[in-house]
């Protein structure tokens, strides 16, 4: 039966037929499985699901699809069931996918499921929409030497496609040109579980931040209540205007302030505090915010760092700040080098647990409770402008999904 693709008449009668089972995931076998219909309602709503691909009855690739995260992620399987190569594609914006990373891994042909991807050679390729192309290759997996380099090429391209309609995702991972028929029956594991197996990328993002500077506002965590209010901090001199939150332990540790930068000046800060009923005597740090205007924010985006991509974030995973001291700061990167030692100075932070330096050049916290990796959003007002930075101090999860947080 002759079909057209982009012009060009294809005999789908000489490809080949791959069979397909759809389901929550890949976990030692189909996880949650789906009917033909419950994932083509999925796909069209843009939720996620997966597709798995079987050469004779066995899997050769995974395909777990969200459309609505703009996101697909191939993978595929020799006849031993190692995991030979993985493809991710993200949106470009513009309604189609680039591909963002593949990875391959090659022999030795006797390693067992567990030990090829650590001794298989190893190559990695990375894509930005910018051009940059960042390669590597590990000849002898986790065993030998790493080979980087880095050059300036546009990454391939691919519309969205339809369902069942994964010719050209598979092809991108190397496959021959084939035809997708839903499986009848199949021989695989069949497994359920109260969470799918893989999520979209979904990055971390702010719940409730003008909450946590409400006075009066009551939150319960884990059977208590606490009451909430907030707390002028003082002022923070920003002489060069690239605000930089940290450890003020460890400002000498190659600390770097954020990509996005504010007039110079000085702006006041304030503290969200917590404050147990049951226990006034006992409050901890929810938030700290530098306000730049008193124009509300309307917009929430996390704060970056030189090198820090979104793209590379996973399910509730951010980008934030390293805290082991139990203490955290905001300075400007003019003022951090010479407020090294400032921290030996600020007796834990136990009451208050805020302290701004007479120079107001550093102002400090007790983080939350206590050592972790914290975020810092930006808020931004109706004209695209910076009003604020609030430190975000994690007090609070929303929900039991919060567990999963991750961080980088």
């Amino acid at each position: 039966m002759p079909v057209s693709v982009v012009g060009v008449v294809i005999d789908v009668g000489r490809w080949s037929r791959r069979e397909v089972v759809y389901c929550d995931g890949w976990a030692d076998g189909v996880v949650n499985p789906l009917t033909a219909t419950a994932a083509q309602t999925r796909d069209a709503a843009g939720e996620p699901y997966t597709a798995v691909v079987l050469i004779d009855g066995r899997r050769h690739a995974v395909l777990d699809l969200s459309w609505a995260d703009e996101y697909c992620r191939v993978s595929r399987f020799d006849a031993a069931g190692r995991q030979v190569s993985c493809h991710e594609l993200r949106g470009t914006g513009s309604g189609d996918l680039f591909l963002r990373r593949a990875a391959t891994w090659d022999g030795p042909p006797d390693a067992g499921v567990h030990e090829f991807p650590h001794v298989a050679a190893r190559t990695c390729t990375t894509y930005r929409l910018s051009g940059e192309r960042t390669h590597v290759v590990e000849p002898r997996g986790d065993l030998g030497a790493r080979h980087e380099s880095r050059s300036i090429q546009p990454p391939p391209r691919l519309p969205i496609p339809g369902f069942r309609r994964w010719r050209e995702l598979l092809g991108l991972a190397g496959d021959a040109p084939v035809e997708i028929v839903d499986a009848v029956h199949h021989a695989l594991p069949v497994r359920t579980a109260t969470r799918p197996p893989w999520r979209p990328p979904r990055p971390l993002r702010p719940h409730g931040l003008e909450t946590l500077f409400t006075p009066g506002a009551r939150i319960e965590h884990h059977g208590r209540r606490l009451r909430l209010s907030a707390r002028s901090a003082g002022r923070l001199h920003l002489p060069s205007g690239r605000l930089l939150a940290a450890d003020p332990s460890s400002l000498d540790l190659d600390a770097k302030p954020f990509d996005v930068t504010v007039p110079p000046g000085t702006y006041p800060v304030s503290v969200g505090l917590a404050t147990f009923v049951d226990d006034p005597g006992h409050s901890r740090v929810t938030a700290a915010r530098l306000d730049l205007s008193d124009r509300p924010a309307v917009r929430w985006e996390l704060a970056l760092c030189d090198g820090q991509d979104p793209l590379d974030l996973g399910y509730r995973q951010f980008f934030g700040f390293g805290v082991d001291s139990g203490m955290a700061c905001y300075v400007d990167a003019d003022s951090a080098d010479r407020l090294v030692d400032v921290w030996r100075t600020l007796d834990g932070l136990v009451e208050p647990r805020y302290r701004t330096t007479d120079a107001e050049d550093l102002v400090a916290w007790s983080s939350g409770w206590g050592d972790g990796v914290y975020p810092t959003w930006i808020g931004y007002d109706t004209s695209g402008a910076v009003t604020c930075f609030i430190a975000d101090m994690l007090l609070f999860p929303t929900d039991s999904e919060d567990e999963d947080e991750d961080e980088d």
